[in-house]
């Protein structure tokens, strides 16, 4: 394994989980400053990934115009651009100009994750591209951990300005390393422009499989981002202080790490579509368990855990089968559009969530139903992993 194509990958997709937790484990302390309800900065949270959206659906065409190395390096300086713009406008206590370059960071965002899982598999054989996707995609639920664990004494350090003034600080330094160390990919990986649009993903035995990858994509990514929007303000209707909150967070993502270890090794001895059938289970029961503990934290958040582990490493095997279905031509584009029919999802569920908390119902009852795209995500699994002779089955194999 070609470690330091690996390390540089795993920090961009790190940060970028960072930054997308950041804007979570601040609302709360935001909306007191501000004197306004937390369903107030939906929007902020909504527009974050509608830009991701459409910077997931642009990495193909850009990896075909500016190659995987500086389509990386760029959507890195993007996203650092954006934090930093955050922390320029928090202080203005405006909602409308916090959205605004929300938006504009989630573009960046949505370039990192495929031009990082892309060149790293790049670099490596069949065999080895299921492990170093999940390496990689694994730098989110790192990014979620470190925010949720430092996230308390930052804000309280540095305010939440400051959280903002760091991430994008960092990203910018990676981005002058990656500049220097990180190599281009190789040429046998480089997409043509055909092979960038999205028909390519529809090829003959590979339709049904595409679809039902967006679908899971779709549903795992709703239950996923409502988590991971609105924990550390649901977690204040159980008590917690706005300071507590964001440990919360912590609990998600770390389970979420240890969920795509139990992936990686059930992926490696059953395949990756068996492992998505299996994974999405572990979610909806622990989301059942967290919706009526009551006030006992320790359950809280141990449930909290069980939560990640299921719909974290869900989010992350599907993006491995996207690796392991589509060829190296059109694989920045499977990601791409993977992640984008997800990312939809969580466009869906944060803003659902926020009508809902702006309804004031319970935050039991918001993690409760948060569990039921998840059961139906395992339902689409099921169904690819029987597609008969399906392309992504004779993929996987291959890559094992």
């Amino acid at each position: 394994m070609r470690f330091g194509v690996v390390g540089l990958a795993f920090l961009a997709v790190l940060l970028d989980g960072f930054d997308s937790a950041s804007l979570s484990f601040v609302l709360p302390s935001l909306a007191r400053q501000w004197g306004v309800a937390s369903a107030a900065f939906t929007p902020a949270v909504v527009l974050t990934n509608i830009g991701v959206v459409l910077g997931y659906l642009a990495s193909g065409r850009l990896a075909v115009r500016l190659g995987l190395r500086r389509m990386l390096i760029a959507g890195t300086v993007l996203f650092a651009a954006g934090s930093l713009a955050t922390a320029l406008v928090l202080p203005l206590q405006s909602l409308a100009a916090l959205s605004a370059v929300r938006l504009g960071t989630g573009l960046g965002l949505g370039v990192v994750l495929p031009g990082a899982v892309s060149i790293a598999t790049a670099h490596h054989p069949d065999g080895q591209r299921q492990t170093v996707s999940v390496t990689v995609t694994l730098g989110l639920a790192f990014g979620g951990t470190v925010a949720g664990v430092f996230g308390g004494s930052l804000l309280a350090s540095v305010g939440a300005t400051g959280v903002f003034w760091i991430g994008g600080g960092l990203p910018l330094l990676l981005a002058v390393v990656m500049g220097r160390w990180l190599p281009a990919a190789p040429e046998s990986s480089a997409a043509s422009a055909s092979a960038a649009r999205v028909g390519a993903l529809f090829a003959p035995g590979l339709r049904a499989a595409t679809l039902l990858l967006w679908t899971f994509a779709f549903l795992v990514f709703i239950a996923s981002y409502t988590l991971q929007s609105w924990v550390p303000t649901l977690l204040t209707g159980y008590g917690f202080s706005a300071a507590q909150a964001p440990i919360g967070l912590a609990f998600l993502s770390f389970g979420g790490v240890i969920g795509g270890v139990v992936l990686l090794l059930l992926a490696a001895r059953k395949g990756i579509t068996f492992a998505l059938m299996v994974m999405p289970a572990i979610g909806p029961v622990s989301m059942v368990v967290a919706a009526t503990v009551g006030t006992d934290h320790t359950a809280l958040l141990l449930a909290l855990a069980g939560s990640g582990a299921g719909v974290t490493a869900s989010q992350i095997g599907q993006l491995t089968l996207a690796v392991a279905m589509y060829s190296p031509a059109t694989r920045t584009a499977g990601v791409g559009w993977a992640a984008a029919l997800g990312r939809v999802g969580s466009i869906v569920g944060p803003a659902t969530a926020g009508v809902l908390l702006a309804l004031s119902l319970p935050g039991e009852d918001i993690v409760l139903l948060t569990a039921i795209p998840v059961v139906a995500a395992a339902v689409s699994a099921a169904v690819l992993w029987r597609l008969p002779r399906a392309a992504v089955e004779a993929e996987v194999v291959a890559g094992r």
